[in-house]
Protein backbone atom coordinates (compact mmCIF):
# COMPACT_ATOMS: atom_id res chain seq x y z
CA UNK A 1 0.00 0.00 0.00
CA UNK A 2 1.36 3.87 -0.85
CA UNK A 3 1.96 5.63 2.44
CA UNK A 4 1.11 9.18 2.35
CA UNK A 5 3.24 11.79 4.15
CA UNK A 6 2.37 12.67 7.73
CA UNK A 7 1.33 16.00 8.45
CA UNK A 8 1.86 17.88 11.63
CA UNK A 9 -0.94 17.71 14.53
CA UNK A 10 1.30 17.89 17.19
CA UNK A 11 -1.32 19.84 19.09
CA UNK A 12 -5.30 20.50 18.54
CA UNK A 13 -6.95 17.19 18.85
CA UNK A 14 -7.64 14.81 21.48
CA UNK A 15 -4.89 13.18 22.90
CA UNK A 16 -5.93 9.86 22.75
CA UNK A 17 -6.33 10.28 18.96
CA UNK A 18 -3.02 11.83 18.70
CA UNK A 19 -1.47 9.21 20.01
CA UNK A 20 -2.87 6.92 17.76
CA UNK A 21 -1.98 8.90 15.00
CA UNK A 22 1.65 9.12 16.21
CA UNK A 23 1.80 5.04 16.74
CA UNK A 24 -0.10 3.38 13.85
CA UNK A 25 1.90 2.39 10.93
CA UNK A 26 0.86 0.87 7.41
CA UNK A 27 -1.40 -2.10 7.58
CA UNK A 28 -2.08 -4.65 4.36
CA UNK A 29 -5.29 -4.16 3.21
CA UNK A 30 -7.08 -7.24 5.20
CA UNK A 31 -6.09 -5.27 8.65
CA UNK A 32 -6.94 -1.90 7.30
CA UNK A 33 -9.00 0.56 9.37
CA UNK A 34 -12.51 1.61 8.26
CA UNK A 35 -14.73 4.35 8.64
CA UNK A 36 -17.85 2.33 9.31
CA UNK A 37 -15.56 0.03 11.99
CA UNK A 38 -14.58 3.30 14.09
CA UNK A 39 -18.71 4.79 13.70
CA UNK A 40 -19.56 1.14 14.85
CA UNK A 41 -16.91 1.43 17.68
CA UNK A 42 -17.95 5.03 18.40
CA UNK A 43 -21.83 4.18 18.92
CA UNK A 44 -20.73 0.81 21.14
CA UNK A 45 -19.88 3.40 23.45
CA UNK A 46 -21.94 5.51 23.23
CA UNK A 47 -24.49 3.15 23.99
CA UNK A 48 -22.95 1.98 27.01
CA UNK A 49 -23.26 5.61 28.15
CA UNK A 50 -27.18 5.23 27.92
CA UNK A 51 -26.70 1.92 29.85
CA UNK A 52 -24.85 3.58 31.96
CA UNK A 53 -27.74 6.19 32.36
CA UNK A 54 -30.28 3.68 32.40
CA UNK A 55 -28.70 1.85 35.48
CA UNK A 56 -28.53 4.47 37.63
CA UNK A 57 -32.54 4.71 37.66
CA UNK A 58 -32.86 1.13 37.35
CA UNK A 59 -30.36 1.22 40.95
CA UNK A 60 -32.94 3.76 42.73
CA UNK A 61 -35.69 1.73 41.79
CA UNK A 62 -34.64 -0.73 43.27
CA UNK A 63 -33.31 0.85 46.07
CA UNK A 64 -36.84 2.29 46.31
CA UNK A 65 -38.52 -0.71 47.45
CA UNK A 66 -36.34 -1.05 50.35
CA UNK A 67 -37.21 2.00 52.16
CA UNK A 68 -37.12 5.57 52.04
CA UNK A 69 -34.25 7.86 50.57
CA UNK A 70 -32.04 8.61 53.59
CA UNK A 71 -30.32 11.67 51.94
CA UNK A 72 -33.19 14.42 51.17
CA UNK A 73 -32.57 17.96 50.70
CA UNK A 74 -33.11 20.87 48.52
CA UNK A 75 -30.06 22.44 47.36
CA UNK A 76 -32.18 25.13 44.98
CA UNK A 77 -35.12 25.80 42.68
CA UNK A 78 -33.45 23.41 39.78
CA UNK A 79 -31.38 20.80 41.85
CA UNK A 80 -32.11 18.28 44.61
CA UNK A 81 -31.23 15.90 46.75
CA UNK A 82 -33.50 12.89 46.98
CA UNK A 83 -31.37 9.43 47.05
CA UNK A 84 -30.05 6.67 48.85
CA UNK A 85 -26.36 6.53 50.04
CA UNK A 86 -25.86 3.62 47.98
CA UNK A 87 -26.33 5.53 44.58
CA UNK A 88 -24.74 8.53 45.84
CA UNK A 89 -21.78 6.36 46.99
CA UNK A 90 -21.98 4.64 43.20
CA UNK A 91 -21.99 8.08 41.81
CA UNK A 92 -18.47 8.90 43.35
CA UNK A 93 -16.80 5.88 42.06
CA UNK A 94 -18.49 6.64 38.61
CA UNK A 95 -16.76 9.88 38.96
CA UNK A 96 -13.20 8.41 40.32
CA UNK A 97 -13.42 6.40 37.62
CA UNK A 98 -14.36 8.95 34.56
CA UNK A 99 -10.94 10.24 35.79
CA UNK A 100 -8.92 7.72 35.74
CA UNK A 101 -9.82 5.78 32.86
CA UNK A 102 -8.51 8.58 30.17
CA UNK A 103 -5.08 7.95 31.47
CA UNK A 104 -5.17 4.01 31.44
CA UNK A 105 -6.24 4.33 27.89
CA UNK A 106 -3.31 6.51 27.25
CA UNK A 107 -0.86 4.22 28.49
CA UNK A 108 -2.73 0.77 27.84
CA UNK A 109 -3.89 0.69 24.56
CA UNK A 110 -4.91 -2.69 23.95
CA UNK A 111 -7.22 -2.39 27.44
CA UNK A 112 -9.48 0.72 25.49
CA UNK A 113 -11.98 -1.71 24.47
CA UNK A 114 -12.61 -2.15 28.13
CA UNK A 115 -11.42 0.51 30.25
CA UNK A 116 -13.82 2.61 27.35
CA UNK A 117 -16.73 0.70 28.36
CA UNK A 118 -16.10 1.39 31.97
CA UNK A 119 -15.92 5.20 31.17
CA UNK A 120 -19.00 5.20 29.30
CA UNK A 121 -20.93 3.70 31.49
CA UNK A 122 -19.65 5.91 34.35
CA UNK A 123 -20.27 8.85 32.60
CA UNK A 124 -23.80 7.29 31.68
CA UNK A 125 -24.21 6.68 35.52
CA UNK A 126 -23.18 10.28 36.09
CA UNK A 127 -25.21 12.21 33.78
CA UNK A 128 -28.32 9.65 35.13
CA UNK A 129 -27.30 10.90 39.05
CA UNK A 130 -27.35 14.78 37.78
CA UNK A 131 -30.78 14.10 36.09
CA UNK A 132 -32.02 12.66 39.27
CA UNK A 133 -30.81 15.60 41.00
CA UNK A 134 -33.15 17.94 38.95
CA UNK A 135 -36.61 18.68 40.17
CA UNK A 136 -39.44 16.95 38.37
CA UNK A 137 -40.11 20.97 36.71
CA UNK A 138 -36.41 20.82 35.27
CA UNK A 139 -35.69 17.37 33.84
CA UNK A 140 -36.32 18.02 30.78
CA UNK A 141 -32.94 19.44 30.91
CA UNK A 142 -31.03 16.27 30.51
CA UNK A 143 -32.91 15.42 27.21
CA UNK A 144 -32.62 18.83 25.66
CA UNK A 145 -28.92 18.35 26.00
CA UNK A 146 -28.55 15.40 24.14
CA UNK A 147 -30.65 16.64 21.55
CA UNK A 148 -28.51 19.54 20.74
CA UNK A 149 -25.46 17.54 21.39
CA UNK A 150 -26.93 15.50 18.48
CA UNK A 151 -27.64 18.46 16.26
CA UNK A 152 -24.10 20.13 17.44
CA UNK A 153 -21.85 16.85 16.44
CA UNK A 154 -24.02 16.28 13.51
CA UNK A 155 -23.62 19.89 12.12
CA UNK A 156 -19.77 19.62 12.55
CA UNK A 157 -19.63 16.19 10.81
CA UNK A 158 -21.56 17.65 8.20
CA UNK A 159 -19.53 20.81 8.08
CA UNK A 160 -16.37 18.94 7.91
CA UNK A 161 -17.49 16.42 5.19
CA UNK A 162 -18.88 18.64 3.12
CA UNK A 163 -15.29 20.62 3.40
CA UNK A 164 -17.49 23.96 4.02
CA UNK A 165 -15.00 24.03 7.46
CA UNK A 166 -10.88 23.14 6.05
CA UNK A 167 -9.06 22.24 8.96
CA UNK A 168 -5.47 22.66 8.30
CA UNK A 169 -2.22 23.73 10.11
CA UNK A 170 -3.78 27.51 10.69
CA UNK A 171 -6.75 25.95 12.09
CA UNK A 172 -5.44 23.18 14.75
CA UNK A 173 -3.29 26.20 15.71
CA UNK A 174 -5.70 28.73 16.43
CA UNK A 175 -7.81 25.68 18.54
CA UNK A 176 -4.31 25.10 20.39
CA UNK A 177 -3.56 28.89 21.00
CA UNK A 178 -7.38 29.25 22.24
CA UNK A 179 -7.16 26.06 24.32
CA UNK A 180 -3.89 26.60 25.93
CA UNK A 181 -4.53 29.70 27.39
CA UNK A 182 -7.99 29.25 28.56
CA UNK A 183 -6.16 26.45 30.16
CA UNK A 184 -3.31 28.93 31.60
CA UNK A 185 -5.66 31.84 32.62
CA UNK A 186 -7.65 29.09 34.92
CA UNK A 187 -4.67 27.79 36.37
CA UNK A 188 -3.26 31.26 36.83
CA UNK A 189 -6.29 32.42 38.51
CA UNK A 190 -6.61 29.70 41.11
CA UNK A 191 -3.10 30.11 41.96
CA UNK A 192 -3.35 34.19 42.70
CA UNK A 193 -6.72 33.33 44.46
CA UNK A 194 -5.09 31.33 46.80
CA UNK A 195 -2.26 33.83 47.26
CA UNK A 196 -3.43 35.65 50.24
CA UNK A 197 -1.57 39.05 49.25
CA UNK A 198 -2.96 38.49 45.34
CA UNK A 199 -6.31 37.43 45.97
CA UNK A 200 -7.86 40.89 46.89
CA UNK A 201 -6.72 41.69 43.04
CA UNK A 202 -8.54 38.49 41.53
CA UNK A 203 -12.17 38.91 43.68
CA UNK A 204 -13.03 41.82 41.04
CA UNK A 205 -12.11 39.51 38.38
CA UNK A 206 -13.74 36.46 39.77
CA UNK A 207 -17.51 39.12 40.94
CA UNK A 208 -16.74 39.80 37.27
CA UNK A 209 -16.96 36.59 35.79
CA UNK A 210 -19.92 35.29 38.21
CA UNK A 211 -21.96 37.67 36.28
CA UNK A 212 -24.54 35.37 34.51
CA UNK A 213 -24.30 37.08 30.79
CA UNK A 214 -20.55 36.50 31.07
CA UNK A 215 -20.61 32.76 33.16
CA UNK A 216 -23.05 32.20 30.09
CA UNK A 217 -20.60 33.51 27.31
CA UNK A 218 -17.73 31.90 28.47
CA UNK A 219 -19.46 28.48 28.62
CA UNK A 220 -20.19 29.09 24.95
CA UNK A 221 -16.67 29.65 24.61
CA UNK A 222 -15.86 26.62 25.83
CA UNK A 223 -18.35 24.41 24.14
CA UNK A 224 -16.87 26.28 20.43
CA UNK A 225 -13.46 24.95 21.33
CA UNK A 226 -14.98 22.13 22.11
CA UNK A 227 -16.67 21.48 18.45
CA UNK A 228 -13.76 22.95 16.92
CA UNK A 229 -11.49 19.96 19.18
CA UNK A 230 -14.20 17.47 17.41
CA UNK A 231 -13.56 19.13 13.54
CA UNK A 232 -9.86 18.65 14.60
CA UNK A 233 -10.33 14.70 15.70
CA UNK A 234 -12.18 13.88 12.59
CA UNK A 235 -9.62 15.41 10.76
CA UNK A 236 -7.07 13.18 12.34
CA UNK A 237 -8.85 9.99 12.09
CA UNK A 238 -9.61 10.57 8.46
CA UNK A 239 -6.23 10.72 7.48
CA UNK A 240 -4.91 7.89 9.75
CA UNK A 241 -7.86 5.64 7.93
CA UNK A 242 -6.50 7.00 4.44
CA UNK A 243 -3.14 6.25 5.27
CA UNK A 244 -3.95 2.46 6.13
CA UNK A 245 -3.92 2.40 9.91
CA UNK A 246 -4.35 -0.76 11.48
CA UNK A 247 -7.78 -1.96 12.98
CA UNK A 248 -6.87 -2.32 15.85
CA UNK A 249 -6.86 1.43 16.23
CA UNK A 250 -10.10 2.21 15.51
CA UNK A 251 -11.21 1.22 19.33
CA UNK A 252 -8.49 4.35 20.35
CA UNK A 253 -10.28 6.63 17.50
CA UNK A 254 -13.62 5.28 18.80
CA UNK A 255 -12.49 6.24 22.26
CA UNK A 256 -11.26 9.38 21.65
CA UNK A 257 -14.56 10.42 19.79
CA UNK A 258 -16.47 8.62 22.52
CA UNK A 259 -15.08 11.16 24.92
CA UNK A 260 -14.84 14.59 22.86
CA UNK A 261 -18.72 13.79 22.30
CA UNK A 262 -19.23 13.30 25.71
CA UNK A 263 -17.46 16.39 26.89
CA UNK A 264 -19.67 18.27 24.47
CA UNK A 265 -22.49 16.99 26.14
CA UNK A 266 -21.26 18.29 29.60
CA UNK A 267 -20.96 21.51 28.29
CA UNK A 268 -24.43 21.67 26.86
CA UNK A 269 -25.89 20.82 29.76
CA UNK A 270 -24.11 23.39 31.45
CA UNK A 271 -25.01 26.12 28.98
CA UNK A 272 -28.73 25.39 29.39
CA UNK A 273 -28.39 25.26 33.39
CA UNK A 274 -26.70 28.73 33.65
CA UNK A 275 -29.09 30.00 31.05
CA UNK A 276 -32.32 28.46 32.92
CA UNK A 277 -30.96 29.62 36.53
CA UNK A 278 -29.93 33.23 34.73
CA UNK A 279 -34.01 33.20 33.20
CA UNK A 280 -35.18 32.10 37.03
CA UNK A 281 -33.54 35.22 38.33
CA UNK A 282 -34.82 37.77 35.91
Amino acid sequence: MTTTTKNNFGFGCNPIIKKMYDKAGTATNAETATYKGVATKTAFFLLMAVAGFAAFFVLHMVLGRTGNPELVYNINEIFHLNMFVTEVAVAGTALVVSVLAPLFAWFLRSAIPVVGTFYALCEGYTIGFLTGMLTPQYQWISVAALVITILVVSAMLFLYAKRIVKVGHKFRAVVTTVFITMILCSLLTTVLYMIPFTRAFIDPILTFMGNPLISIGLSLVYLIVACLFLLVDFSVIEECIERGISARFEWMAAFGLAYTIIYIYFRVLELILKVVAMTKKS
